[in-house]
């Protein structure tokens, strides 16, 4: 790896630990050409890089600094550079608070935040709560100079501020101050010579102060895309813009100035074996890589010499940023780092990243609008001017006359006007005496030398001709080159749009795909759901049914016992009458035969047939003097003992 190189001139690899000096002669020139100011800033490593890591950044002064093991070391030179212990004040103060009154003062101004994810660019940016004085960010304290410097300017400037806020997420534009404007097409980046490069449509907030202006910023900030990371828990998922527009109003003379201030906090770069991104964090992560390539290819092609055209329009990003990227402005990069050896890769692309931009050369001038009265005299000025030179040409042509002799003809007058152009009289002092050309002992000479000068004058305005003629060529040759670079960037800016309308449709064509494939899937399981519930139910109507059949047959098997067993005790009912009737007349013989003799003997007969003829007989002792009778028998009735509980038809409800 071989030591970076100042944009300067070659870099001196010898270590020296003094304070540079803050204004590089190479920064700027009178011309307003300056080169993007690069600042370096290191955050304290967190206690994962500090269990699994060691520090690699070793600043050697406030402007370099030496990255990687002491094997194989590399040193970088920027503007500035802030190692870990640097606070949010030194960070604005030394390197910020020009870019204010550059902007002030009526340049345009950029100034991005850099750096892989979780380096402390919004950090840097915003700080941890606009509230806190101590750890404000940079845009924060932007906010309130610009309002310290307008209470504190001059009553004859009139003051405007706008505020505009969006991000560019997954490509896509969108205005934080108006969060409801969710349709794409509703943002067109256009150019124009009043407005520049801008965002048509983008919503514009006036504010009056610094507290209102934090207001929108706080506003704004909330509808920002964030998710979680390995490497965040808060990772900005986009690209946010803050762009401050301010117009300048002279009321003696009506002159206005206008800058515009562009605050710009890019998304992190990111590896997604360490951010562990999936779904979509996955493919934000792509937009953002994208997007962060796409910026890197410009910076390459602004500064390698070589290319012709720089392609801003290959994303959105680098479209809004190009005046700030090799234009109209006076643009400051903050790239964030990593000290730790974990994330060495990474800082060192961090860092050549700032290299090469840091030898970008931006062309700022100063945005003034003159009032129609300053036109108007600006007009008279240069006419009075245009009436000056052409009395200066007459004159010289007069003298050139008169030292001649003749009367000036046109080959001359072109030639004196040449010359009257370009020179005075006395830079061309004439080569012909007048005394002898009014000599007449040489008027033959004298005629000679006036042919000369016509052939001269001839051979001069055939040539300035001829240059005209290539000057009209080259100028037709280069407006047919330039119409056609216009008509291939008018192609390639339709093709852009194009292909953003397709991304646009195919991005709606997959929402609504994964919508309708969740319709799909929730209905599958619906489905199911019924189909297994069609299946339980069928199963428990077969399982119903044949208990009923089995229900149903006991029934009829109970009942077919039940009538048999009614019939056998009705038979037994008609058999127990007739035995009753038997016993009802033998009883009454027994009571004759006992009143006759109390004191014989008792013969009891007892039935036990249906015919009614004795099967037992019992003697009684009492009176056992009565005698035998054959006919005495014992009245028997048939009694049915009751059962206890409850029958099977009565727990089966059917009766």
């Amino acid at each position: 790896m071989s030591n970076s190189s100042s944009p300067c001139g070659p870099h001196d690899t010898t270590i020296n630990r003094s304070k540079p000096d803050q204004s590089s002669p190479c920064d700027r020139d009178d011309l307003g050409n300056s080169n993007i100011k690069v600042i370096c800033r290191f955050r304290p490593s967190n206690e994962f890089e500090k269990s699994k890591g060691k520090t690699i950044a070793d600043p050697v002064n406030d402007a370099t600094v030496l990255i990687g093991s002491r094997e194989n070391r590399t040193t970088y030179t920027f503007d500035r550079v802030f190692d870990v212990d640097s606070t949010q004040q030194e960070i604005y103060q030394y390197s910020i608070s020009q870019a204010v009154e550059d902007f002030l003062n009526g340049y345009n101004g950029t100034i991005l935040a850099y750096g892989q994810t979780g380096s402390g660019k919004s950090y840097t940016m915003m700080g941890p709560s606009i509230s806190d004085k101590e750890q404000q960010g940079i845009i924060p304290r932007i906010c309130n100079e610009i309002f310290d410097k307008i209470n504190n300017s001059s009553s004859d400037i009139e003051y405007t501020v706008g505020v505009s806020y969006m991000e560019i997420y997954m490509e896509q534009i969108r205005d934080l101050l108006d969060p409801r404007s969710d349709t794409n097409s509703k943002f067109i980046i256009q150019e124009d010579k009043v407005h520049g490069i801008h965002v048509k449509g983008l919503s514009q907030a006036f504010v009056s102060s610094s507290n209102e202006l934090y207001s929108v910023l706080s506003q704004g900030s909330k509808e920002r895309s964030h998710s979680i990371t390995n490497m965040n828990i808060e990772s900005s998922r986009s690209h946010a813009i803050l762009q401050i527009n301010l117009s300048q109003k002279q009321l003696f003379d009506d002159t206005i100035k206008r800058s515009h201030l562009f605050l710009v906090d890019l998304a992190g770069s990111e590896k997604v074996d360490k951010t562990g991104a999936m779904g979509q964090t996955l493919e934000e992560a792509k937009k953002i890589n994208s997007s962060l390539s796409a910026l890197g290819n410009v910076i390459n092609s602004l500064t390698d010499g070589k290319s012709s055209h720089i392609p801003y329009r290959d994303s959105k990003l680098t479209r809004i940023l190009q005046e700030s990227l090799g234009g109209n402005s006076r643009t400051s990069l903050i790239i964030n780092c990593s000290p730790s050896s974990i994330n060495e890769l990474e800082t060192l692309s961090t860092l050549r990243f700032g290299s090469r931009a840091k030898k970008i050369k931006n062309n700022a001038h100063i945005n003034t609008e003159l009032s129609p009265i300053s036109l108007q005299l600006k007009i008279q000025s240069l006419e009075e001017t245009n009436k000056q030179n052409q009395a200066y040409i007459q004159k010289l042509e007069s003298e050139l006359s008169q030292r001649k002799g003749i009367t000036p003809h046109t080959p001359c007058k072109s030639y004196a006007t040449h010359l009257g152009e370009d020179k005075s009289p006395t830079d061309y002092p004439s080569k012909i005496p007048i005394a002898t050309l009014n000599s007449p002992n040489r008027s033959n000479k004298s005629h000679q030398l006036i042919d000369e000068l016509k052939l001269r004058d001839a051979k001069i305005a055939e040539l300035e001709n001829t240059v005209l003629s290539m000057k009209m060529q080259n100028l037709k040759v280069s407006h047919q080159e330039e119409l056609k670079l216009f008509k291939l960037e008018d192609t390639l800016h339709k093709l852009n749009d194009k292909l953003n309308d397709v991304e646009i449709i195919n991005v709606n064509l997959r929402k609504h795909l994964l919508i309708s494939e969740k319709i799909i899937e929730s209905r599958d399981v619906k489905i199911e759901k019924l189909k297994s519930s069609l299946m339980e139910q069928q199963s428990q109507v077969l399982r119903d049914g044949m208990n009923f059949e089995q229900k149903l047959s006991s029934i009829k098997e109970r009942l077919d016992a039940y009538a048999k067993q009614k019939s056998n005790e009705q038979t037994e009912t008609s058999v127990a009458s007739v035995n009753n009737d038997d016993s009802h007349s033998t009883y009454k013989n027994y009571n004759t035969i006992r009143n006759n003799d109390d004191h014989g003997k008792y013969a009891i007969l007892q039935t036990g047939s249906t015919s009614g003829k004795p099967s037992a007989v019992s003697v009684l002792d009492d009176p056992p003097t009565s005698p035998v009778s054959p006919k005495i028998g014992l009245n028997l009735n048939i009694v049915k003992p009751l059962r206890g509980g409850r029958s099977y038809f009565d727990e089966q409800g059917y009766f």
